[in-house]
């Protein structure tokens, strides 16, 4: 007893020491110290995160650091980072001297790809470890699982990988596991019993880890304490498994983009706990038996999630059973039809609504003002029409209001100027008009404003914007908006997002631009602006992201060099900017100076800064010299385009470094040389425009590696040789080829009628022989009519190439671009072809264009001509054909140009439907045999049989043709002085002349609006 008195004695003695101070350590260990110190010697800190370390000082109030406050141990290292100021170099073993340290968060640096060190899992005091986005790469080491006391373990990193996860069954405290984006593919088979296996898990997160197996079934569940459970964007391609909806503590459910499909299981919709749960997307092919799945009590869900999911139906009433929903999202569910359930109005907790994609084809409701809690409200996409309702203006709770991509018409309501929490209006992409309500100019929350692609009208005055001094993003762009604040405005905002395309702000450059010090995205295209270009504007482009001055009348030079920001798109096409190109310092992700008058060569280090360089237009100026070359490392180019210039000299083999390119065009310039082998490096390859150069030689073998090509057009060119047979296999879905006016010979290859998307074949204007192959019949693309209007286009979606084509069309070239998805055309004109036309042509049903003229064809016009209904345009001049023409050619309804000139054709030329509108003899001259209307020879039996009253019926015409004359002679001057009267009248008479062009303006609006 008496011991034990005495070791009471001596503990509370201690702890009245320590309570009073006097046993309070100094600082931390020295051998911890020089541990840090060490530590500290193998990282690299630029930004002196770690200046605070030294000797001099105590290291537990260096930065990062946490001691115990009694004994001086380091139990907390925290040296997290962001982008700005990340560590780098190595992690050192002197760690293993902070034999206390409890907490280690390394994560967000940049240790530049070395391995996780495998003495951490000796560091066996360690409570929480956070190694995510460090910057290590590698395999997990195995030897974590030596941290038996770890209870958060975060590795998030898009370049760790592991081979197996056994090793987590050696963590029993284990609450929260982040193992994001780590590659677990390997581990995929066995991954969810080991898991199974840590009844201690309260949090797993393994979003995007490459898992492409999930069991069906288990045993038995022992998520005990499971309350989120995060598994998105994995590729399971299964159902839903049931087990899922047997972990009773599940509070926070995630299983997106995850390729899952079948029905979602009901008994989600009987977890006690669950308050969140978040299902679908493009991946997945869910659905839902609605009447089953609200049946459920949903107790406590707070957030449901159902996106891109099989949702079949309207939105049943009974939404509105589950009253503690505050977020509900079904976006891009097509399935969905109806209007919005009344019974959601039951759903007094709801603070988001967004329905995207939602295909009501109703007006919005005007009872949603019910529910007032609501702070989100998106229902874009979901072809709305009709009127916004006025009474939005009572949804007082409201911060977001997002209506854009719909069919609403009408004004925009002045009553959502009382909503006074609104901090984001997007109502673009509709069909609303009038001018924008002042109101709108209280709404001093705003931050984002989005009007675009209306047809409001009206001034924009600076009155609107008074109050508005949160606004950061300002879209008014394509409408017909006037933007004419005065010239000393100086507006209460600084906005980030400027785009007025569309308005009316010229001719000046608009002056109030310059206060504003943080834009990085404006868009002043088609805005009228013209004259140059303030030089106090070019202080504003470093920060600059996104500049778009295209469709003015702006000139003058550009600054040499042009300072944006790294990786930025320039849209400065169709004005008259001269002088050179500038290099662009920091290189443009997209740069288009079309359309403008720039001169000069390229500069050759244009390149040098441009390895993000994706999209290059310098088409329709006057740009000479070489094109310059492209250094390796620049593979994000897809589009380049200097066609319609003046460049000579050959293409660069450099130009195969450009391996994503996907369109080329260098049409319209003085190119010599042949195609270059580098060429065929460019497997991305989609569209290659070489027309209208000087380029020659044969059509390279190793251009079959192109095998993506959809668009070939070597036209106007010096090639040689014969067309190659191997298209057909190396260029599988082709859509057009061109080869016209060339020096190619042999025969066409049959080959090419496996080209079964084929829509164009142009070889006119060659040196082919033989006869057109019989095979043609086959081109399918060809056999039935192009009803898909596919807009061709290359790029991205803000600057883009578009497809375009010559064709020559009734006896012109005529250029397709947004139309040329419809373009079916066979043109084997001017060449040196024999033997007859192939009966089987008549089976391409759908041919708009066919051109065989200026060859040696004979024999007859194919009788079945007449069934190719489609047929705007058909030209068989200068062969030698014979017989009739089939009377099946009335037949062409569609037919606006026709040529059978110079053959030897005979017989009465067919008439009716749509060749009684063709009535130019030429269509039929050089062909004696030929007889009826337009030619002037009669055919047998044509003429008038005489008759015994032949000459009194003459007479009585020329009488009655005689008072004909007097009634026309008579008329001419009297129409002409009654029309003079008129205008006199029109000229003298203010009120009729203004009746008379409203009266005008009135029927023209009729006919044409």
């Amino acid at each position: 007893m008496e011991r034990r008195g005495f070791l009471v004695s001596l503990f509370l003695l201690k702890v009245l020491i320590y309570a009073g101070g006097y046993g309070k350590v100094s600082g931390c260990l020295d051998s911890e110290r020089k541990a840090l110190i060490t530590f500290r010697k193998a990282l690299n800190d630029p930004s002196n995160f770690l200046s605070s370390w030294n000797d001099a000082s105590d290291c537990c109030n260096w930065r990062g650091i946490t001691c115990h406050n009694i004994t001086g141990y380091v139990l907390k290292l925290d040296l997290h980072r962001n982008l700005s100021d990340q560590l780098s170099g190595g992690v050192d073993p002197a760690l293993l001297e902070l034999k206390h340290l409890q907490f280690l968060d390394l994560s967000h640096n940049a240790f530049n790809g070395i391995p996780i060190p495998r003495f951490l899992g000796m560091m066996k005091e360690l409570r929480h470890l956070n190694l995510s986005d460090a910057g290590f790469s590698g395999r997990i080491p195995h030897q974590l699982g030596n941290l038996s006391k770890l209870i958060s373990l975060e590795l998030s990193s898009f370049s760790l990988s592991a081979k197996n996860l056994w090793w987590l069954t050696s963590l029993p405290s284990l609450n929260y596991l982040d193992m994001s984006y780590v590659n677990l593919s390997m581990a995929s088979h066995d991954w969810v019993h080991i898991m199974n296996m840590s009844p201690s898990l309260v949090e797993l997160s393994l979003i995007g880890c490459g898992l492409s197996y999930i069991s069906p079934t288990l045993p038995s569940v022992n998520f005990t304490s499971l309350r989120v459970l995060h598994l998105s964007s994995n590729g399971f391609n299964s159902s839903i498994p049931n087990w899922i909806a047997n972990i009773s503590s599940l509070v926070s459910l995630y299983l997106s983009r995850n390729n899952f499909h079948g029905e979602v299981p009901y008994q989600f919709s009987q977890l006690p706990n669950l308050e969140e749960l978040w299902l679908g997307s493009t991946d997945d092919n869910l659905s839902v038996d609605w009447s089953e799945f609200l049946e459920g009590s949903w107790r406590k869900l707070k957030i449901l999630y159902l996106s891109f999911s099989q949702l079949h139906g309207g939105i049943p009433d009974s939404i509105g059973n589950t009253t503690s929903l505050e977020s509900l999202t079904l976006s891009f569910n097509e399935n969905i039809t109806g209007s919005i359930p009344r019974g959601i109005t039951k759903l007094i907790n709801l603070e988001i609504l967004s329905l995207y994609g939602y295909h009501m084809h109703a007006a919005i409701p005007d009872w949603l003002y019910q529910l007032k809690n609501l702070k989100r409200l998106t229902l874009t996409d979901c072809m709305l029409t009709g009127p916004i309702p006025a009474t939005l203006g009572g949804l007082s709770s409201l911060e977001k209001l997002i209506l854009s991509g719909n069919q609403l018409n009408g004004n925009i309501p002045a009553a959502l100027g009382g909503l006074s929490s609104l901090q984001r209006l997007s109502l673009g992409g509709n069909q609303l008009n009038g001018t924008i309500p002042t109101t709108l100019g209280q709404l001093s929350n705003l931050y984002w404003l989005d009007l675009s692609y209306n047809s409001l009208i009206g001034n924009v005055s600076k009155s609107l914007f008074e109050n508005l001094t949160k606004l950061t993003s300002l879209y008014l762009n394509s409408n017909s908006l006037v933007f004419d604040p005065h010239a000393d405005w100086a507006p209460p905002f600084q906005l980030s997002d400027i785009y007025l395309g569309s308005c009316h702000l010229g001719p000046r450059f608009p002056l109030w631009l310059r206060t504003q010090k943080y834009v990085h995205i404006l868009d002043l295209s088609n805005t009228t602006i013209s004259g140059i270009i303030p030089t106090w504007f070019w202080d504003l482009t470093p920060q600059l992201l996104s500049l778009n001055l295209s469709n003015n009348l702006i000139f003058g030079q550009l600054p040499n060099p042009l300072k944006m920001l790294p990786q930025a798109y320039i849209d400065l096409s169709s004005n008259y900017f001269s002088g050179p190109i500038p290099c662009i310092l920091n290189g443009a992700k997209a740069l288009d100076l079309s359309h403008n008058q720039f001169s000069g060569p390229i500069p050759p280090n244009f390149t040098s800064t441009m390895q993000h360089l994706e999209y290059f237009s310098a088409k329709g100026n006057k740009i000479s010299g070489m094109i310059p070359s492209f250094k390796e490392g620049m593979n994000s180019l897809t589009v380049l385009d200097l066609s319609q210039n003046n460049i000579g000299g050959i293409i660069p083999l450099s130009l195969g470094n450009c391996v994503a390119l996907e369109a080329l065009d260098l049409s319209k310039n003085k190119l010599s040389g042949g195609i270059p082998r580098s060429l065929g490096l460019l497997h991305q390859l989609r569209t290659m425009h070489l027309s209208n150069n000087t380029l020659s030689g044969k059509i390279p073998f190793y251009l079959k590696k192109c095998a993506s090509l959809y668009t070939l057009d070597l036209g106007h060119n010096n090639f040689s040789g014969y067309i190659p047979t191997w298209i057909d296999e190396s260029f599988p879905a082709l859509r057009v080829l061109s080869f016209r006016s060339n020096m190619f010979s042999g025969n066409i290859p049959s080959q090419l009628s496996k080209l079964t998307s084929l829509q164009v074949l142009d070889v006119a204007q060659n040196c082919l022989s033989g006869s057109i192959p019989q095979s043609f019949e086959n081109l399918m693309a060809m056999k039935n009519e192009q009803k898909m209007d596919h807009f061709l286009s290359y790029g991205n979606s803000i600057l883009y190439y578009r497809e375009n084509l010559l064709v020559s069309v009734k006896g012109e070239l005529l250029e397709y671009t947004r139309t040329v998805s419809l373009v079916t055309c066979m043109d084997l004109s001017s060449n040196n072809l024999t033997g007859e036309i192939p009966e089987g042509l008549t089976s391409l049903l759908g041919l708009r264009v066919l051109n065989l003229s200026g060859n040696q064809l004979i024999g007859r016009i194919p009788n079945k001509t007449g069934k190719l209904a489609l047929l705007e345009s058909l030209d068989f001049s200068r062969n030698q054909l014979s017989g009739t023409i089939p009377m099946s050619i009335s037949n062409l309804t569609f037919l606006s140009y026709l040529n059978f000139s110079y053959n030897n054709l005979s017989g009465r030329i067919p008439s009716g439907n749509q060749l009684q509108t063709l009535q130019d003899p030429s269509i039929y001259m050089g062909n004696n045999g030929l007889c009826g209307r337009p030619l002037p020879n009669k055919c047998v039996g044509d003429e008038t049989s005489p008759g015994p009253n032949l000459v009194g019926g003459d007479v009585e015409k020329d009488e009655e043709d005689n008072k004909m004359l007097w009634f026309y002679s008579a008329m001419g001057p009297g129409f002409a002085a009654g029309l003079w009267a008129f205008c006199c009248l029109l000229m003298f008479n203010d009120s009729w002349r203004i009746a008379y062009y409203r009266f005008f303006d009135e029927m023209i609006d009729r006919l044409f609006l």
